[in-house]
């Protein structure tokens, strides 16, 4: 695999984590409209997950960069 290629496929391994932790939100929502859960585990869970966004899209930005200047 080129290394063009290999960015590439983090991007989209990266998209499908994104997706995921939007998701688990998304459940955790769900969860509390529902009242299977306490504002404030909701809360935690919610916060737990916007970490795990705040990890990913660095790296995603990094990859684009390098994509970019393979390009250039």
């Amino acid at each position: 695999m080129t290394e063009n290629e290999q960015i590439k496929h983090d991007l989209l391994l990266n998209i499908k984590r994104l997706e995921g932790i939007l998701e688990r939100i998304d459940k955790f929502c769900h969860n509390y409209d529902q009242e299977k859960t306490e504002a404030s585990v909701t809360v935690l869970k919610i916060k737990s997950a916007m970490e795990n966004l705040r990890d990913v899209i660095p790296e995603m930005s990094k990859d684009a960069e390098a994509i970019d200047q393979e390009k250039d």
